[in-house]
């Protein structure tokens, strides 16, 4: 059998995520609020899609909690300015079941 007919297991099984991060700020302070919205990649957007949301307890949290999803050299600090603005940041992230449950998925 050839090594291209072999099946290779590389790991956890792998899924397509769509990761959605904005921020809320809070009209009396300057707090500022991180928000995840996730869901399951497709390539037809439904209206339906099921969605889940997982809010961050300050911005330390979010850079903790992203940056290990994320491909090598890739930093969610580097787009703090994009999140926070009002159409916020989308990320295209192929996650693990236990990676997608860090950001409050559940299947």
């Amino acid at each position: 059998m050839s090594r291209s007919a072999q099946k290779v297991n590389l790991g956890p099984r792998r899924r397509r995520y769509l990761v959605h991060l904005f921020s809320m700020h809070n009209e009396g302070s300057l707090a500022c609020r991180y928000i995840a919205n996730v869901q399951l990649w497709t390539v037809r957007n439904s209206a339906h899609a099921k969605t889940k949301q997982y809010a961050f307890v300050d911005e330390y949290e979010l850079i903790e909690t992203i940056n290990p999803l994320l491909p090598h050299g890739s930093d969610v600090r580097d787009v703090l300015s994009h999140i926070e603005s009002p159409d916020g940041f989308l990320y295209l992230l192929y996650l693990s079941s236990e990676e997608a449950a860090s950001l409050g998925w559940r299947d």
